[in-house]
């Protein structure tokens, strides 16, 4: 489940001795043994964890726990405010611990990568409230049967939303509170056509329309515009590269069920380059 987008970076300097790993997903129940062993040591029992945090000593043995109360509203959605709040609780957590002493280093920011996946870039345009400021990234690994549905096109062809559900089940926003972060279901209308040559490579592009209703209680739907482009080897058929946009305007509901107000989201979407 992707969670609200704080900036925390005196809380990774707090977190650093202890970060070996993580894990996330969309419920408990698909949880590691390894992982669940320390959710249950806990005593936790939430289905829906936003963000938890522990602490193990060497041998394993968990030391802490706690659930850090993250409130955006209370900080106007602001990174910065929110992330000084989270520092705070996390220093409450681990006071008292002997904690060691961290190496100085510089900060890295390295994108996700999948070799031989796609990745998919979310960006948010001005909001009341700023939702989602911050912008997300996904990388995921493409199954045989996603480039079979873009096989290349001796002549224009439909092509099944289902067939390309793994990458088009990304296209939502962080922070989907209410749900598991799903989609119930996926409408698309897309044509795969040709699209000439370059003597070392041939194209189809990708154009159509995509609908997402959200498992969330209120269904949430949007619809908007997808174009990918199609890379071929001059002499076969499966995909070597693909680039694409899509557009949506995402529908942000108030607690009660009222549309508050549409928020434009752009996906941008990308192969490993050649």
């Amino acid at each position: 489940m992707r969670g609200s987008s704080l900036a925390w970076p005196a809380s990774l300097d707090l977190l650093r001795p202890f970060i070996v790993t993580y894990w996330s997903g969309r419920t408990t129940d698909d949880m590691p043994a390894d992982v669940r062993a320390v959710v249950d040591a806990a005593g936790m029992t939430h289905q829906h964890l936003n963000l938890a945090l522990f602490a193990l000593d060497a041998d394993g043995k968990l030391l802490r726990s706690t659930i850090p109360f993250v409130r955006p509203p209370a900080f106007r959605f602001d990174p910065a405010a929110q992330g000084k709040d989270f520092a705070q609780q996390l220093t409450k957590m681990l006071d008292g611990l002997d904690l060691p002493k961290p190496a100085e280093r510089k900060a890295k920011l390295a994108l996700p990568d999948v070799p031989t996946g796609l990745r998919i870039y979310l960006t948010f345009g001005a909001n009341r409230l700023n939702h989602y400021r911050t912008p997300t990234v996904e990388a995921l690994e493409l199954p045989d049967s996603f480039r079979a549905a873009l096989r290349y096109p001796d002549e224009a062809r439909d092509v099944a939303g289902e067939s390309l559900r793994p990458m088009l089940q990304q296209f939502y926003p962080p922070a989907i509170m209410d749900g598991h972060g799903g989609c119930r279901k996926i409408d698309a209308r897309l044509k795969l056509s040709p699209a000439g040559s370059d003597g070392e490579r041939r194209w189809a592009i990708l154009r159509g329309t995509v609908a997402i209703e959200l498992d969330n209680k209120n269904g949430t739907r949007y619809e908007g515009p997808l174009t990918l482009a199609v890379s071929y080897p001059k002499d076969g058929s499966t995909p070597k590269s693909i680039r694409g946009t899509g557009t949506w305007e995402f529908p942000k509901h108030t607690p009660e069920g009222r549309v508050a107000e549409t928020i434009v989201m752009t996906a941008a979407i990308e192969s490993r380059p050649e």
